[in-house]
């Protein structure tokens, strides 16, 4: 069984190509991220293990922060067709760390 950490400079950078360079930009934007995480998500007891869906939001809210910070604030990131607009902790992180649950129906 995988014991999950957050995310560090060497392990983000093994996974996002485009991570920003400089070590204080990147931390800035971790942590921004890993807080934003950890206030959204369901508070964990205090063994709990760290879930891997905490983690993998930490990496999707980090990349969303960073991508914000370069857009356009009239449009978007990209050119033509093919334009990005990210949103902060957007729908797919939110649903990682708060899934929705089934509801059963009464017939």
């Amino acid at each position: 069984m995988t014991v999950w950490t957050w995310y560090t400079f060497t392990t983000i950078r093994d996974v996002w190509d485009d991570a920003p360079q400089d070590d204080d930009i990147l931390r800035l934007v971790m942590d921004s991220a890993k807080a934003q995480v950890l206030e959204f998500a369901p508070e964990l007891e205090e063994d709990d293990p760290l879930p891997e869906r905490y983690v993998l939001a930490h990496l999707m809210q980090t990349r969303n922060l960073w991508n914000a910070s370069k857009i356009d604030p009239d449009g978007g990131m990209g050119e033509g067709e093919f334009v990005l607009r990210p949103f902060p902790l957007d729908w797919q992180v939110k649903a990682l760390l708060r899934p929705k649950r089934a509801v059963p129906v009464a017939l």
